[in-house]
């Protein structure tokens, strides 16, 4: 009897036939070169045994143990290099606040300073009905310049940051320099007669800076939240400055900010020395 078979059909395969793969991997686990590299080694009398290979091959342990030295090398000069740099770094933020503390005791003298100065003169001016009045017209003089410090009604505003959700770089919802800039700029166009941030007097010779998101003022370092005080007229300084170019620019940049009147405020006298002006002739 002749059994046909289809032309596709395919002859009796073994059961374990789709694993054949891996049945030659395991059963010709080298290549053929490598296989007759191993057997001329054998018959040489070449122990080719893992146990072999790890006893003759000094040069092998040599490398590894170069190895591990240069690593262990580098890592110490890592760690040392981490530590030198760790301490300069320490090193100047110790500076810059000893050179801060220094600054706030000059800062300090100069206003004890001045004030003496402010006795002696007022003393001086008392004597006669012309000096009490050229007093009062000096008085008035640095209250504008802002050499004194002033009292009387007015407003306080409270600046914070703005949502940093609101924003790609959550860096932007910090308060700059700029905005600060603004607002005092906004203040003095809604009738502000003496303005201070976080205590600073802010006068002709004031400076609004930003330096490695620190602002400065005077050259001080202040932070969020910002309190800006202004005197001036309770009943239309809060508005005009909220409908003015500083409350505008606040709310276009949705940094949170609170304004409330207050029947006395007190702003500090600021620094107005100046070391190459001189008075010019009257003309």
């Amino acid at each position: 009897m002749v059994t046909l078979q289809h032309p596709r059909a395919r002859p009796p395969q073994r059961p374990d036939e789709s694993m054949s793969l891996l049945n030659d991997l395991f059963a010709k686990p080298l290549e053929p070169g490598y296989e007759e590299v191993a057997a001329r080694e054998r018959a040489a009398g070449v122990d080719t045994s893992a146990a072999g290979r790890r006893r003759f091959s000094p040069i092998l342990i040599v490398g590894a143990a170069a190895l591990g030295l240069l690593l262990t090398i580098a890592a110490l000069q890592v760690q040392n290099n981490a530590a030198v740099v760790s301490s300069e770094r320490q090193g100047l933020i110790d500076r810059i606040r000893a050179e801060d503390e220094r600054v706030s005791r000059l800062q300090d003298n100069v206003e004890t300073l001045e004030s003496e100065i402010s006795g002696l003169e007022a003393s001086l001016l008392e004597n006669s009905a012309a000096g009490r009045q050229l007093r009062a017209e000096v008085e008035q003089l640095q209250a504008r310049a802002g050499s004194i410090a002033v009292t009387g009604p007015g407003v306080v505003i409270t600046i914070d940051d703005a949502d940093p959700e609101s924003f790609d770089n959550p860096e932007l919802a910090a308060v700059q320099d700029i905005d600060l800039q603004q607002v005092v700029n906004g203040l003095w166009a809604a009738g502000a007669e003496a303005i201070s941030i976080n205590g600073q007097r802010i006068t002709s010779l004031t400076a609004i800076r930003q330096v490695d998101n620190i602002v400065k003022i005077n050259y001080r370092p202040t932070q969020s939240p910002f309190e800006v005080t202004a005197i001036g007229d309770t009943r239309s300084l809060p508005s005009e400055f909220g409908d003015g170019p500083g409350g505008q620019w606040l709310r276009h940049f949705d940094l949170q900010f609170d304004v409330r009147s207050e029947e006395s405020l007190e702003i500090p006298a600021g620094n107005t020395s100046l070391l190459h002006a001189q008075p010019g002739e009257a003309r």
